[in-house]
């Protein structure tokens, strides 16, 4: 069922003149926030002012205006921020562009979720952080040493200071200068826990790993993720989403990723009537893992052609019709600055328990993995028609057979340089998700870079641009990610979400 609401619309467009093709259905970008005490919207409109204002090839002349807010005669692109029903908040809104060069009007939206996990206690942080230091040395992963470290320290250094504050004040003959020394130094430890821990580390505690003080909070989060993609899912005036994430909000967006396949997989699919379907998926069958990840390559021998199979099946499957009701549009997944290159060791506790839950489909790899131990398709028998044709379905783990994944990380080289959240994804999630890394400065050098992805104050470049073509900027590595031009799309045609009755 799409949305009872309409979409509202800055502008009316005339119906297109006779002979002339109508206009292209419209995509949607979804951007997920990181961590921390996020004000609503505002990560969005940062992300819209890189990807859609200041990329002056997206649209033409008309759609030009001066920038208010820039130096004098400057000029940007056209957006308007709009009214809209599906987040479910009036903090939130829908930035719309006008039509681009390609015909086709992009809509932006914000999963905002930082209200949920506020209020987060000392005792969960402090629970959290217990459980990621109590671990074996053999099962602290090579990239994850740096934080395992830097929390360790910030550990031993509140323990420390609580530790000579106790001890100060039960032998009750320090003076009056050491205990105001030892006073401020505690007050400054709680202080900085209270400050800094629990608004950005304590949506981590909240959120990461399901035990019985996060569960309600993790599902608040979820049920309001897929409520708006849902949403725009099942609205026809959309053939494309794509999903971005940043910090924290990839992981987030990477379980609601799983749980929309689960719903919206192809099911029902026989071999007469589903051809093209059944071919787009054989195609991506081809770069199938073997379930128990025993086999996995370093990387694909042709990783271009293995996004084009994967854009191919995701057309396939945008359309619905009355035999497949629920259409599949997250055309693509891209992930900034992800802990998620660390899950091994913040959702679970080792390589070998996250590499059993790939094997048994709770977490879903890329490509994915077959569906029997030898290798081989996604695809399996789930029964009969009424007229005894067989039919099958691909299987729930393999959301990432339709599904682009695209991961932009800046390693850092130390707790302070880079970004040493971020990581690339080959070793958890196979080599089908294409892993650039970007050198990303402030004007304090390379400081933390975690959150300077899409930001236009910074200057960034690719660190491993390909064989026989300049290195792009942060932004254009960005641009190219959400890919708002669909360089794969067919120039010929107009897409069709609905053809049933």
């Amino acid at each position: 069922m799409s949305d009872p609401h309409p979409v509202a619309s800055p502008t009316k467009t005339s119906p297109p003149a006779s002979g002339k093709a109508p206009r292209k259905l419209s995509q949607a970008v979804v951007i997920v926030h990181g961590m921390g005490e996020q004000r609503p919207m505002g990560t969005l409109r940062e992300f819209v002012q890189a990807v859609w204002s200041h990329d002056p090839a997206r649209v033409p002349l008309y759609a030009r205006v001066t920038d208010s807010g820039g130096p004098a005669g400057s000029k940007i692109n056209q957006s308007w921020i709009t009214p809209d029903s599906r987040t479910n908040s009036h903090e939130l809104r829908r930035i719309t562009t006008p039509y681009d060069v390609d015909g086709r009007r992009t809509d932006f939206f914000e999963l905002y979720w930082a209200d949920i996990t506020q209020g987060t206690t000392r005792g969960r942080l402090a629970a959290w952080v217990t459980n990621l230091l109590w671990r074996k040395p053999a099962d602290i992963p090579r990239d994850a040493r740096g934080l395992y470290v830097v929390t360790l320290l910030a550990v031993i250094t509140v323990l420390g200071a609580a530790l000579v504050l106790a001890t100060s004040a039960l032998q009750g003959y320090i003076s009056w200068t050491t205990g105001m020394l030892v006073t401020i130094l505690a007050s400054f430890v709680v202080w900085s826990v209270d400050r800094f821990g629990l608004p950005y580390f304590g949506d981590v505690a909240a959120y990461v790993r399901a035990e019985a003080a996060t569960v309600e909070k993790r599902a608040l989060v979820r049920d309001r993720g897929l409520t708006l993609l849902r949403r725009l899912m099942m609205d026809d005036t959309y053939d494309r989403i794509v999903l971005v994430s940043h910090s924290l909000g990839s992981i987030i967006a990477y379980d609601l990723l799983q749980i929309l396949w689960a719903d919206f997989r192809p099911r029902k699919l026989e071999a007469v009537r589903d051809k093209a379907r059944l071919k787009a998926i054989r195609a991506v069958d081809s770069a199938t893992l073997n379930a128990d990840g025993s086999a996995w390559p370093d990387s694909l021998d042709d990783l271009s052609g293995f996004r084009r199979d994967q854009w191919e099946l995701y057309r396939q499957l945008r359309a619905r019709d009355d035999v497949h009701p629920l259409p599949w549009k997250i055309s693509d997944f891209v992930t900034l600055g992800s802990p998620l290159t660390h899950s091994e060791f913040l959702v679970t506790y080792n390589l070998a328990e996250f590499r059993r839950g790939i094997a048994e489909r709770l977490f879903s790899a890329c490509p994915p993995i077959a569906d029997t131990a030898a290798g081989g398709t996604v695809l399996y028998q789930e029964g009969r028609s009424r007229s005894g044709r067989p039919q099958r379905a691909v299987h729930h783990g393999a959301v990432f057979a339709a599904t682009r994944w695209t991961n932009i990380f800046d390693r850092g080289n130390g707790w302070l340089t880079g970004d040493p959240i971020s990581g690339p994804m080959a070793e958890n999630f196979g080599p089908g998700v294409e892993n650039i890394q970007v050198e990303l400065r402030s004007s304090l050098g390379r400081i933390f870079t975690h959150r300077l992805y899409w930001s236009l104050k910074a200057t960034g470049v690719e660190v491993a641009a390909a064989a026989g073509t300049p290195p792009r900027s942060h932004i254009e590595v960005l641009r190219d990610a959400v890919d708002l031009g669909r360089k794969l799309e067919p120039s010929q045609g107009v897409s069709t979400v609905f053809a049933g009755k």
